[in-house]
């Protein structure tokens, strides 16, 4: 009888076990798929640094719809972006995977993303760069920005443009970018044709300290790799685009002229 006792006793600690861990599991499962807070409502980047620098203007009144279905579509005005998400855990950490067409500034998202913070009213990623370390953060709000310190303040210069002077650091640098054309286009993207071809790039601009600044990002291709820096607007008319860049290093000042 006591034999018979013990062996109930022991099935049903052994169930009442087993019935907690389903309970613990499902719950971890849970975490790491559909429930999540960002499934419903509207959304706003309220910041995104890539390696240091600010470029959170670039998303600026874009509305994020993140769906159940691991559908993520971002608007602005007649503007729609479709993309993916979903949730993962790698290495112990929990990651949104962010995926989007090849266009910029989207692009600029597609990475797994570590979720320092996430409930109802905001989530908040980082993402450190495989290759040499740098950290990108980024963080979706309930609200817009209500005075954008990163938008947008300044024209997209329209037609093509010609560097007329580029002084680096008390040296004359014109002449790499003679015979060049730069056209800006307004999704951020800016083409140069070269003397060997075209050349893809992205530019935008900030609002840093109380200064206008554009920032240009092209790849390490005709030497344009030169102009990747925030340059502060000296000046903008309808024909002339002038920056300056302060060096946080030696202080060396550079100028930069465009023409059209």
């Amino acid at each position: 009888m006591k034999t018979t006792f013990h062996g109930l006793l022991v099935l049903c600690l052994f169930i009442l076990v087993s019935c907690q861990k389903s309970d613990d599991d499902n719950s971890t499962t849970d975490n790491l798929s559909g429930s999540m807070p960002v499934s419903s409502g509207t959304w706003y980047v309220t910041l995104f640094s890539e390696d240091g620098t600010v470029e959170t203007s670039r998303f600026y009144n874009y509305q994020f719809a993140f769906q159940p279905n691991g559908t993520i579509t971002a608007v602005k005005g007649s503007t729609e972006i479709k993309g993916s998400w979903k949730k993962l855990n790698d290495s112990g950490k929990t990651k949104m995977v962010l995926t989007f067409p090849n266009v910029s500034p989207f692009d600029e998202l597609n990475e797994d993303w570590e979720i320092l913070l996430q409930n109802q009213d905001i989530i908040q990623l980082k993402n450190v760069s495989g290759g040499n370390g740098g950290t990108d953060l980024l963080t979706f709000g309930r609200l817009p920005e209500a005075s954008p310190g990163n938008d947008v303040t300044i024209s997209t210069p329209t037609g093509s443009w010609k560097v007329s002077s580029y002084i680096d650091k008390d040296r004359d640098r014109t002449s790499y970018y003679n015979g060049f054309g730069f056209v800006f286009n307004s999704n951020g993207t800016i083409s140069v044709t070269t003397t060997s071809g075209t050349v893809a790039g992205t530019w935008s601009s900030i609002i840093d300290s109380g200064k206008n600044k554009i920032i240009f990002k092209f790849p390490a291709t005709a030497r344009l790799d030169e102009l990747n820096d925030d340059w502060e607007v000296i000046s903008q008319t309808a024909t002339k685009l002038e920056l300056r860049n302060v060096s946080g290093g030696n202080g060396g000042i550079s100028t930069l002229v465009f023409i059209k």
